[in-house]
């Protein structure tokens, strides 16, 4: 099996197919079109902060924003142009990904391969390549700093590595939030238990701490000083309070239980190999500790999967794309088990082929059915609901804020309500009002809930 013409091959139908499928599928849902819409306004009006309906927007970090913009603004500042280039960003970040892999494996095409189509047969990193969100910029990013933290540790001890790794740190701070700071128990895990001074020296380092606070506090303290800490209200209640350290917490074993099914494939070919070499001997698990403290690599890609899972498991409100940075590195976990107990099997990498093109094939049915359900309704609701004078009683709707040529105010006193019905305005509202004339209606196709929009009598 020539596996260089293979990653060649699954490569090109990926990139080509999802390419086909994005031209055609409008926003899937309403995180996809918050992300637009945060794009759309930095285009038309670019600022140092990000903006969601003309609002200050600090709940999630800019850099993805600014990032997406850069490159969609030269295709199109139209709400309905920028839906195919911000989609074609998410692909180029999974091909980088994928590029960084054949890199990261210096050529090795038997084990780039099977680290790339590993990630493949999972359908939960599978279905973000084309995905109008923060995961695919995080992904790379975060790869790029595992392995720049693996080139300190097992290739050479250079500085430049070390601030490269703080480097991206700091990026998926600045794309995410602090979710990629669970890196770091896996790797001071990793550099106790083996005693490497490598890694405490890369986990110790001043400057590279003093540039990562710095330019993580500047940022929010911007944000704080220029419109108060009312705008980290959602961030605190959302992504602290609610995901982190909520009461109502998901079972522990949510995390856990998403990645068997993620890499179903791949534990399905594990508890093969765990029956065929008799693993749950008690002499065989004892060798089996022993081999994975001599192959240090084994034992740091295992530390620095499964650490942050663990630990992710104690927080809050879960979800499962909380995981997807950390796929990569099990890819390549299970890529050099894979070639380790078969290094000269063509069948193995044609059977990891079948489900790579189920996967595909299912993606392209749910990219035709949001087609096919969104497409029409998204267009009706453009044609028959926009117009110059609307305003949001209560909360805001992100079609309406998407397709709107410009930031639509949001009214919450019933006094402003009649002020704004005499002046001619149209008053678009969740619940059903006792002012106004009912104008028309409209059914949400992402909520199923219908929305009322009221004029003057």
């Amino acid at each position: 099996m020539n596996f260089k013409i293979w990653i060649f091959l699954v490569l090109s139908l990926l990139i080509l197919a999802t390419l086909i499928f994005s031209f055609f599928e409008p926003p899937s849902s309403y995180q996809e079109l918050r992300r637009a819409i945060l794009v759309k306004e930095n285009i038309e009006n670019f600022k140092f902060f990000q903006t969601y309906n003309g609002e200050p927007y600090f709940t999630k970090p800019p850099l993805y924003t600014w990032l997406a913009s850069i490159f969609v603004k030269p295709f199109s500042s139209d709400p309905e142009g920028i839906i195919f280039p911000l989609r074609v960003f998410s692909i180029l970040c999974y091909t980088l990904l994928f590029l960084s892999l054949i890199e990261f494996h210096q050529k090795d095409w038997q084990g780039a391969f099977f680290s790339i189509i590993v990630l493949l047969t999972n359908f939960r990193f599978f279905s973000f390549i084309n995905r109008i969100d923060l995961e695919p910029l995080f992904v790379l990013f975060s790869f790029l700093m595992f392995w720049f933290s693996y080139l300190y540790l097992f290739k050479s001890p250079k500085r430049l590595y070390q601030y490269l790794f703080y480097l991206f740190l700091t990026a998926g701070i600045f794309i995410r939030g602090p979710l990629n700071l669970f890196y770091l128990p896996g790797l001071l895990i990793y550099s106790l238990f083996t005693k490497n001074k490598r890694g405490l020296k890369l986990i110790l380092n001043p400057l590279g701490w003093s540039i990562f606070i710095v330019i993580c506090l500047s940022w929010y303290g911007y944000g704080y000083f220029a419109f108060g800490k009312g705008v980290f209200q959602e961030f605190f209640n959302i992504d602290i309070k609610a995901r982190l350290v909520s009461e109502a917490k998901d079972p522990w074993y949510f995390y856990f239980n998403h990645f068997l099914l993620n890499f179903w494939f791949c534990f399905l070919i594990l508890f093969y190999l765990f029956w065929k070499e008799k693993i749950y001997l008690k002499e065989r698990v004892l060798n089996l500790f022993s081999k994975l403290r001599e192959d240090k690599e084994l034992l740091f890609l295992l530390t620095i999967s499964l650490a942050p899972i663990i630990l992710l498991s104690f927080t809050g409100k879960k979800y499962d794309k909380y995981l997807l940075w950390i796929y990569p590195f099990f890819a390549i976990l299970i890529s050099k088990i894979l070639i380790k107990n078969f290094p000269t099997s063509p069948l193995l990498g044609r059977l990891f082929l079948i489900p790579f093109l189920a996967n595909l094939i299912i993606f392209g049915v749910i990219a035709y059915k949001n087609s096919t359900t969104f497409s029409d309704k998204l267009q009706n609701i453009k044609k028959e609901i926009i117009s110059d004078h609307l305003v949001f009683w209560q909360k805001e709707n992100p079609i309406i804020v998407f397709y709107a040529p410009t930031p639509i105010k949001v009214l919450t006193k019933e006094e402003e309500l009649l002020i704004f019905l005499n002046q001619g305005y149209k008053i678009i509202s969740e619940e059903r009002l006792n002012k106004g004339r009912l104008n028309k209606s409209f059914l949400d196709p992402y909520k199923k809930v219908t929305w009322y929009v009221y004029s003057s009598w």
